[in-house]
């Protein structure tokens, strides 16, 4: 008698089903082709992205240091140094979800690296600027530039971080905060040398590294799927509700942040600090505050995003409270802590936001860092005329008192990471936790 054969799938006439194996699933490949796992990081791209951002912010800060030279050169009102600001900041803050909605459908690489190309050129060139009016030229493209890059440079940060959002954007976040400390100083330190059309200089590392960075981006990535039917409206009407009470808490969060920012070595100047001390005061609250970016971040993907929203502000308060009622060592200790503190949830609400929108990341993003900045920035000049009421260092102490309607506002952010696609489950998630108090949060 024969022996069957192993490969006909039949033993005594009768037919034996064979096991077909399950299908493994496709690898994500990163930027440069080599696969990897959905749950790692692609750190070639990520670093990229960050290093993209600290060039944007690095030189997009040049205006607040030289603003008195500039005010002198062109023998400048108040008003008219204060319009300079309003330019760079609304053109770099308000357009982000203009950016953000074209940048989800193209997704080139033109968005990550023009941006800050344009930026490090305009403020490069500001110091040789012949007119005012040639001044507000290059502030508009450098805002434009800066707008630009901001959505899609948190979309490929947060794609890079695989299932780690808020550890790989947490990076990205502190790039930038990095840069914008750093920019004023080392602008300053050339200049003071140089005199101010040598803000050149400063520039032409810049461009010479935003060249170097281009090869690192894809030229074009794949745009993520979405369900069919799911359209820009749909998908911004589905979690309206949700995004609404995240960018009502990142604007509060960041008027206390741009006030203390803003204001803090008028304050110093005022305790009879030097101009050196006003500005190391800046670099303590954001550029050691960025720190709190990165662990913020890295520990919101353990512990939860609103859990560690809600801490960011529970402990800057009363440790920026510490500083207003401090002087010497003390106060610059209470600034770092409070900084630290505060940037606790910067990386996490891109994070948030990111997660409502999965598959419009840059919208997302652009809502949360552009607009929701911008609509702070225009509460500094309300924040000046209280202070000229009623003094700088109590108008920063009721400053604070915004950290309670936005932890208020925290409890109503959704808790889940999933995408929120039904605006009544939202809705119905808020009711049960509001009458459940002893409900756990994450």
């Amino acid at each position: 008698m024969n022996r069957p054969d192993e490969d006909s799938g039949l033993s005594d006439g009768v037919e034996t089903p064979r096991r077909v194996p399950a299908p493994r699933p496709e690898p994500v490949k990163p930027a440069w082709g080599f696969p990897r796992s959905r749950d790692s990081i692609d750190r070639r791209l990520l670093l990229t992205a960050t290093a993209a951002h600290f060039l944007n912010d690095f030189h997009v800060a040049f205006l607040a240091p030289l603003l008195p030279l500039v005010v002198v050169k062109f023998n400048l009102s108040l008003a008219l140094a204060g319009l300079l600001a309003t330019v760079l900041t609304t053109s770099a803050a308000l357009s982000q979800p203009v950016f953000g909605i074209v940048a989800d459908r193209l997704r080139r690489r033109i968005f990550v690296m023009l941006g800050p190309a344009l930026t490090v050129l305009a403020m490069g060139l500001m110091g040789l600027a012949p007119t005012y009016a040639s001044l507000l030229a290059l502030l508009l493209i450098a805002g434009t530039g800066t707008a630009s890059f901001h959505p899609q440079g948190a979309s490929t940060a947060g794609e890079a971080s695989g299932d780690r959002r808020g550890t790989g954007l947490s990076l990205f976040v502190a790039g930038g905060e990095l840069g914008y400390s750093l920019g004023p100083l080392i602008v300053a330190l050339v200049v003071a040398v140089r005199g101010l059309e040598a803000t050149w200089l400063v520039a032409l590392p810049g461009l010479g590294a935003c060249l170097l960075l281009w090869r690192s981006i894809p030229i074009r990535r794949d745009p993520p799927r979405r369900p069919e039917g799911h359209t820009l409206t749909s998908d911004l009407a589905a979690t309206f509700g949700p995004l609404a009470v995240l960018w009502l808490v990142v604007v509060l969060r960041t008027i206390v942040i741009s006030g203390y920012q803003t204001f803090l070595p008028l304050l110093l100047h005022q305790r009879g600090g030097s101009i050196v001390a006003g500005g190391a005061a800046v670099f303590l609250f954001g550029g050691i505050g960025a720190i709190g970016g990165v662990v913020g971040g890295t520990l919101s993907d353990r512990v939860g995003r609103r859990r560690m929203v809600g801490l960011s502000l529970v402990l800057g308060t009363p440790l920026l409270l510490g500083f207003i009622h401090t002087q010497g060592a003390w106060a610059y200790a209470f600034l770092a802590g409070g900084g630290v503190a505060l940037y606790l949830s910067a990386a996490v609400t891109i994070v948030m936001a990111q997660e409502l929108l999965p598959h419009r990341a840059s919208v997302a993003s652009s809502i949360v860092m552009g607009l929701a900045w911008g609509t702070a920035g225009l509460s500094l000049t309300a924040i000046g005329a209280l202070a000229d009421a009623i003094g700088l260092e109590r108008a920063l102490r009721l400053l604070l008192l915004l950290a309670v309607p936005a932890l208020a506002a925290v409890q109503f952010l959704p808790k889940a990471k999933q995408p929120i696609l039904d605006p009544g489950s939202w809705i119905l998630e808020s009711a049960e936790r509001s009458g459940n108090p002893k409900r756990s949060s994450t």
